[in-house]
């Protein structure tokens, strides 16, 4: 439809403005291995770990990190913890939206040093990863019955 010949007309130049986010991960509050005295290893998965990237960058990229303590023994008990050189994980199958990367299985050597495990590049945009590891315990000899406590810490370098 055509405006009158004498109609004014007035343009407005809009900005759209996106901000970006961080990126986020998240995991299980909690996990439960079990196995039985004489057995060895142990391993059960930890539940599903994701990370996601909304930074909004044209090429973002992340690394995502495992740390854990070492298992120390029941109270009262007396004993040495298990220590984490006996401590494995194993991120298993990643499931990756907008992105590629690697995946490695992890041997810690040290307590509370964080080892990567999970890394991205992605395309333009949010992007995302999940996977359920897997961590496996090898029992030493001397373990007693009762509850073995450990903290995974799982965290991201952008």
């Amino acid at each position: 439809m055509a405006l009158p010949a004498n109609a004014a007309t007035a343009d407005t130049a809009v900005t759209l403005t996106l901000t970006g986010e961080a990126v986020n991960i998240t995991a299980p509050t909690s996990a439960t291995l079990v196995g039985t005295i004489g057995t060895t290893p142990v391993s059960g998965q930890l539940g599903q770990v994701t990370v996601i990237d909304n930074r909004g960058t044209a090429a973002p990229s992340w690394v995502a990190n495992v740390s854990t303590t070492n298992f120390n023994a029941p109270a009262g008990s007396g004993l040495p913890p298990i220590p984490v050189a006996n401590i494995h994980y194993n991120p298993g199958t990643v499931t990756r939206v907008n992105n590629t990367g690697t995946a490695t299985a992890v041997d810690f050597t040290l307590e509370l040093t964080p080892v990567q495990t999970v890394t991205a590049t992605g395309g333009p945009g949010t992007n995302s990863a999940s996977w359920n590891p897997t961590l496996t315990v090898d029992i030493p000899a001397a373990a007693v019955a009762g509850n073995y406590t450990a903290t995974v810490t799982h965290s991201t370098v952008p």
